[in-house]
Protein backbone atom coordinates (compact mmCIF):
# COMPACT_ATOMS: atom_id res chain seq x y z
CA UNK A 1 0.00 0.00 0.00
CA UNK A 2 2.87 2.36 0.69
CA UNK A 3 4.06 1.90 -2.90
CA UNK A 4 0.57 2.65 -4.19
CA UNK A 5 0.47 5.81 -2.09
CA UNK A 6 3.97 6.82 -3.18
CA UNK A 7 2.88 6.44 -6.82
CA UNK A 8 0.10 8.95 -6.23
CA UNK A 9 -2.72 6.45 -6.75
CA UNK A 10 -3.82 6.71 -3.10
CA UNK A 11 -3.83 9.76 -0.84
CA UNK A 12 -3.70 7.82 2.41
CA UNK A 13 -3.62 4.34 3.86
CA UNK A 14 -6.28 2.97 6.15
CA UNK A 15 -6.84 -0.29 7.98
CA UNK A 16 -9.93 -2.09 9.17
CA UNK A 17 -10.68 -4.07 12.32
CA UNK A 18 -7.20 -3.53 13.73
CA UNK A 19 -6.69 -3.83 17.47
CA UNK A 20 -3.69 -2.47 19.38
CA UNK A 21 -1.45 -5.52 18.71
CA UNK A 22 -2.26 -5.27 14.98
CA UNK A 23 -1.46 -1.56 14.92
CA UNK A 24 1.78 -2.08 16.83
CA UNK A 25 2.86 -4.84 14.44
CA UNK A 26 2.05 -2.64 11.46
CA UNK A 27 3.87 0.36 12.90
CA UNK A 28 7.05 -1.69 13.40
CA UNK A 29 7.56 -2.05 9.66
CA UNK A 30 5.45 0.70 8.11
CA UNK A 31 6.95 3.94 6.96
CA UNK A 32 3.49 5.48 6.69
CA UNK A 33 1.16 5.53 9.68
CA UNK A 34 -2.35 4.41 8.78
CA UNK A 35 -4.59 7.48 8.68
CA UNK A 36 -7.74 5.66 9.76
CA UNK A 37 -8.90 2.41 11.36
CA UNK A 38 -12.43 1.31 10.52
CA UNK A 39 -14.01 -0.58 13.43
CA UNK A 40 -17.49 -1.52 14.59
CA UNK A 41 -18.34 1.24 17.04
CA UNK A 42 -21.61 2.12 18.75
CA UNK A 43 -22.84 2.41 22.37
CA UNK A 44 -23.02 -1.37 22.80
CA UNK A 45 -19.46 -1.87 21.48
CA UNK A 46 -17.27 1.01 22.64
CA UNK A 47 -13.93 -0.86 22.81
CA UNK A 48 -13.33 0.39 26.33
CA UNK A 49 -14.46 3.93 25.55
CA UNK A 50 -12.32 6.97 24.75
CA UNK A 51 -9.72 6.02 27.35
CA UNK A 52 -9.71 2.33 26.44
CA UNK A 53 -6.50 0.94 24.96
CA UNK A 54 -7.62 0.90 21.31
CA UNK A 55 -9.05 4.40 21.03
CA UNK A 56 -6.30 5.85 23.19
CA UNK A 57 -3.59 4.25 21.02
CA UNK A 58 -5.27 5.50 17.87
CA UNK A 59 -5.52 9.03 19.28
CA UNK A 60 -1.87 9.00 20.42
CA UNK A 61 -0.77 7.97 16.92
CA UNK A 62 -3.11 10.31 15.06
CA UNK A 63 -5.15 7.45 13.57
CA UNK A 64 -8.77 8.42 12.99
CA UNK A 65 -11.60 6.14 14.08
CA UNK A 66 -14.16 5.30 11.41
CA UNK A 67 -17.24 3.61 12.84
CA UNK A 68 -19.12 1.04 10.84
CA UNK A 69 -22.39 -0.03 12.35
CA UNK A 70 -23.03 3.24 14.20
CA UNK A 71 -26.78 2.61 13.93
CA UNK A 72 -26.60 -0.87 15.49
CA UNK A 73 -28.22 0.15 18.79
CA UNK A 74 -31.17 1.52 16.81
CA UNK A 75 -31.46 -1.10 14.06
CA UNK A 76 -30.14 -4.44 15.34
CA UNK A 77 -29.94 -4.38 19.13
CA UNK A 78 -33.39 -3.27 20.29
CA UNK A 79 -34.63 -3.43 22.93
CA UNK A 80 -31.75 -2.02 24.91
CA UNK A 81 -30.72 0.44 27.59
CA UNK A 82 -30.09 3.24 25.07
CA UNK A 83 -33.66 3.19 23.73
CA UNK A 84 -35.05 5.68 26.23
CA UNK A 85 -32.13 8.10 25.93
CA UNK A 86 -32.27 7.96 22.12
CA UNK A 87 -36.04 8.57 22.13
CA UNK A 88 -35.73 11.52 24.50
CA UNK A 89 -32.91 13.14 22.53
CA UNK A 90 -34.67 12.54 19.20
CA UNK A 91 -37.69 14.38 20.57
CA UNK A 92 -35.54 17.21 21.95
CA UNK A 93 -33.66 17.77 18.66
CA UNK A 94 -36.58 16.93 16.31
CA UNK A 95 -34.61 14.18 14.55
CA UNK A 96 -34.73 10.40 14.34
CA UNK A 97 -33.03 8.02 16.73
CA UNK A 98 -30.70 7.07 13.87
CA UNK A 99 -29.60 10.66 13.58
CA UNK A 100 -28.90 10.71 17.33
CA UNK A 101 -26.77 7.58 16.89
CA UNK A 102 -24.78 9.21 14.10
CA UNK A 103 -24.37 12.44 16.06
CA UNK A 104 -23.13 10.50 19.10
CA UNK A 105 -20.23 9.29 16.96
CA UNK A 106 -19.60 12.62 15.27
CA UNK A 107 -19.52 14.50 18.57
CA UNK A 108 -16.74 12.16 19.69
CA UNK A 109 -14.74 12.94 16.54
CA UNK A 110 -15.54 9.52 15.09
CA UNK A 111 -16.22 9.22 11.36
CA UNK A 112 -19.65 7.59 11.19
CA UNK A 113 -20.18 5.31 8.18
CA UNK A 114 -23.60 4.07 7.23
CA UNK A 115 -25.25 2.83 4.08
CA UNK A 116 -28.72 2.87 2.66
CA UNK A 117 -30.28 2.26 -0.70
CA UNK A 118 -33.02 4.74 0.15
CA UNK A 119 -32.36 8.30 -0.98
CA UNK A 120 -34.82 9.67 1.59
CA UNK A 121 -33.00 7.97 4.46
CA UNK A 122 -29.64 9.24 3.26
CA UNK A 123 -30.94 12.80 3.06
CA UNK A 124 -32.47 12.40 6.53
CA UNK A 125 -29.05 11.48 7.90
CA UNK A 126 -27.75 14.86 6.79
CA UNK A 127 -29.83 16.32 9.63
CA UNK A 128 -27.26 14.82 11.98
CA UNK A 129 -25.06 17.72 10.94
CA UNK A 130 -27.59 20.36 12.03
CA UNK A 131 -27.25 19.97 15.79
CA UNK A 132 -24.67 19.11 18.43
CA UNK A 133 -25.27 17.12 21.59
CA UNK A 134 -23.99 18.26 24.96
CA UNK A 135 -21.08 16.42 26.63
CA UNK A 136 -23.55 15.14 29.23
CA UNK A 137 -25.83 13.70 26.54
CA UNK A 138 -22.86 11.97 24.91
CA UNK A 139 -21.86 10.58 28.30
CA UNK A 140 -25.42 9.47 29.06
CA UNK A 141 -25.54 7.40 25.87
CA UNK A 142 -22.10 5.93 26.59
CA UNK A 143 -23.08 4.98 30.15
CA UNK A 144 -26.33 3.36 29.04
CA UNK A 145 -24.48 1.57 26.26
CA UNK A 146 -22.09 -0.02 28.74
CA UNK A 147 -25.04 -1.89 30.26
CA UNK A 148 -25.38 -4.09 27.17
CA UNK A 149 -22.85 -5.78 24.92
CA UNK A 150 -23.84 -6.39 21.33
CA UNK A 151 -21.66 -7.03 18.32
CA UNK A 152 -23.54 -6.57 15.06
CA UNK A 153 -20.79 -7.96 12.84
CA UNK A 154 -18.15 -10.70 13.04
CA UNK A 155 -19.94 -12.45 15.93
CA UNK A 156 -18.52 -15.85 14.95
CA UNK A 157 -14.97 -14.48 15.30
CA UNK A 158 -15.31 -13.21 18.88
CA UNK A 159 -16.29 -14.64 22.23
CA UNK A 160 -19.81 -13.47 23.09
CA UNK A 161 -18.48 -11.35 25.99
CA UNK A 162 -15.48 -9.89 24.14
CA UNK A 163 -15.80 -6.11 24.22
CA UNK A 164 -12.40 -5.43 22.60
Amino acid sequence: MEKVQASGKAKSIGVSNYFVPDLIATMKTATVTPSINQIEYHPYLQHGGPEGPLLKYMREHNIANAAYGPLTAVTKAKPGPCDEVYASLAKKYYVSEGEIALRWCIDQEVVAITTSGKEERLSDYLRAMTFKMTPKEIQDIAQEGEKKHFRGFWRAKFDKDDRS
